[in-house]
């Protein structure tokens, strides 16, 4: 697939298969979040830097939809996303990360 006729992120976000009362799949996102997770928590630190680097040259409409994503899972509105709010937003996403799973990848971001 071309990436340059994908939607952006923020798009993504005003899809009404995303708003409230929309209609979503009843396939949950679990497997893919899961593979993901894995993944970044299994990454050394060259490879988690190499990450950033790539974050800190994504374009306006990329940024403003990751925004909205993090403000979607900051429940108390803190600027960061505790151990819980994690937990909780996977679980809004369908996710059935065991518990010491969602503590690994809190783990792998706070130290990378």
């Amino acid at each position: 697939m071309d990436p340059r006729k994908r939607i952006t992120a923020a798009e993504a976000l005003e899809h009404q298969w995303l708003k409230e009362g929309g209609e979503a799949s009843d396939t949950p996102i679990d497997s893919v979040v899961q593979i993901r997770m894995k993944q970044f928590r299994a990454m050394n630190k060259l490879e988690k830097l190499a990450l950033k680097v790539i974050a800190e040259n994504l374009s306006e409409e990329e940024i403003k939809g990751l925004r909205q994503m993090f403000n979607n899972m900051d429940m108390d509105r803190s600027g960061t996303i505790t151990y819980e709010e994690l937990k909780t937003g996977l679980s809004r996403l369908g996710s059935k990360l065991l518990e010491e799973e969602i503590q690994e990848l809190m783990e792998a971001v706070s130290n990378p």
